[in-house]
């Protein structure tokens, strides 16, 4: 094997690891994929996430036998390939016009150069290749801002995945599941994580909804919960949350996305109220939770009881009031 390609081999593996490193997803309700190269080859795109109302496009200088395979394919509602579809004498085989396959025909369109979407110095006014990510001058073809927006513009939806090279397209197949390269136009940031609480300033033993209120399109949540009967959670609104005891509990969100994650903590304040009600054991209707006796105890007096006035079979304020509006009575003789 001569140096040269072993240069060439060596060369390739490492932008492959290097791109598979930054595989990256643009939006999670994405449904355009769009794949750029300058030199075409023979290209089979595989659907293997279950993704609805799939939408293709594919650009390069030179023309491309694009393949459609995967458990989802049935899922692709459109393939577009739009660029200079030159004759291709380089790649694995001599490819003199691109062809695609794979799906139904009636969803597919092969366009030579057609108009930019999007206009700027660092491009081209028709739509014949691209080849990185880059927004700086791309030597005659378009930049990566200028596909995105053609493909966009053409299929509507959101784009899920750009994945650019210059070079022939790989002999193996390039899963959806694996992501782009980079998301042109598209600025990506993490979720701000925030907490909302329906109260702040709680009594032992009640209960507050708790809600995500992050920013930026969070898709993954971690919650924890001091000092509730909910320790932890992982969807998104946990709703309601009990604490039992009095003190300051902490209530912690991780909130993330495909493109990192931020934390938000926030405090619930339980305070030991008073709670009234009957707070003798003996009563039958005791209140463990009362805090201050309101009177209302009811004792059983089945069997017959002293200060069961009324004979209702119960001790209760009611047999007090009787006793009252009878106390210095004179009793008849």
């Amino acid at each position: 094997m001569n140096m040269k390609k072993i240069f060439t081999l060596i060369t390739c593996g490492i932008l492959w690891m290097i791109q598979d490193a930054n595989a990256q997803f643009c939006s999670t309700s994405g449904n355009v994929v769009i794949f750029a190269n300058y030199d075409g080859g023979n290209l089979t795109i595989n659907v293997d996430e279950n993704i609805p109302n799939l939408k293709i496009g594919i650009c390069s200088y030179e023309a491309v036998n694009i393949t459609i395979t995967g458990t989802y394919a049935g899922n692709v509602t459109a393939v577009q390939y739009a660029g200079f579809d030159s004759n291709n004498n380089h790649c694995e085989e001599v490819i003199s016009n691109t062809t695609i396959s794979g799906v139904s025909t009636s969803i597919t369109e092969i366009l030579f150069a057609p108009p930019s979407t999007f206009t700027t110095p660092e491009g081209y006014s028709s739509i014949i290749c691209a080849y990185s990510c880059d927004t700086d001058w791309q030597g005659g073809c378009n930049t990566a801002e200028q596909i995105v927006d053609y493909f966009v513009n053409e299929f509507g939806g959101e784009m899920l995945l750009y994945y650019t090279q210059y070079g022939c397209w790989p002999a193996e197949s390039i899963a959806i599941s694996g992501g782009g390269t980079c998301c042109p136009g598209i600025e990506m940031t993490a979720p701000v994580a925030d907490i909302n609480f329906s109260m702040n300033t709680i009594c032992a033993g009640d209960c507050i909804t708790i809600s995500d209120a992050s920013t930026n399109e969070p898709t993954d949540w971690d919650w924890t919960f001091q000092g509730a009967d909910l320790v932890s959670s992982t969807v998104q609104n946990p709703g309601s949350v009990c604490f039992d005891d009095a003190g300051n509990f902490q209530v912690t969100l991780t909130a993330a996305n495909i493109y990192g994650s931020t934390v938000a903590i926030e405090y619930v304040e339980v305070q030991a109220c008073a709670v009234s009600g009957c707070t003798y054991e003996q009563a039958v209707n005791f209140n463990p939770f009362a805090t201050v006796d309101d009177h209302s105890c009811v004792f059983n007096c089945a069997g017959g009881c002293p200060g069961d006035f009324n004979d209702d079979g119960f001790i209760s304020v009611t047999d007090l009031i009787e006793f009252v509006a009878a106390y210095g009575s004179i009793c008849p003789n």
